[in-house]
């Protein structure tokens, strides 16, 4: 592993902290009832994230195994695509928040923990498509 992709993965580490730790204090704006509300609408839509991510997977795995010359191309879409769908997922979920009309200083604090998430994986994406096209 280069010292790039260690340094990727280090502020990936960092992100995802901090994500954490800004959503954590963001649920204590919430009330009971409100965090109640957030789980019932939110917990059913959770289930079916995974399903595109893995069927980008899955789709990176076949053209490798069918093409092993195409590996390389294919694993950069496959980067890019897991990357729009994190902020394209994040874009919807924020929406709904709006649209259900939980608090604003919430979902403020919510969007700024999504992107700081959302920038761990840009930044550590963009790194191993960098390492990929350089090597």
């Amino acid at each position: 592993m280069s010292d790039l992709l260690g340094i990727g993965l280090v502020i990936l580490a960092i992100c995802l902290f901090f994500s954490r730790s800004i959503s954590k204090e963001a649920l204590e704006l919430l009330s009971a009832r409100e965090k109640l509300r957030l789980n019932r609408e939110f917990s059913r839509s959770g289930r079916f994230y995974p399903i595109p991510v893995l069927a980008g997977f899955a789709g990176y795995m076949a053209i490798t195994y069918v093409h092993p010359a195409f590996s390389n191309p294919a694993f950069v879409v496959f980067i890019v695509f897991f990357l729009f769908f994190l902020v394209f997922t994040s874009i919807r979920v924020i929406g709904r928040m709006k649209s259900s009309g939980f608090p604003e200083a919430y979902i403020r604090e919510y969007k700024q923990s999504r992107w700081i998430y959302n920038l761990g994986f840009v930044l550590c994406g963009a790194i191993l498509i960098y390492e990929l096209l350089k090597s």
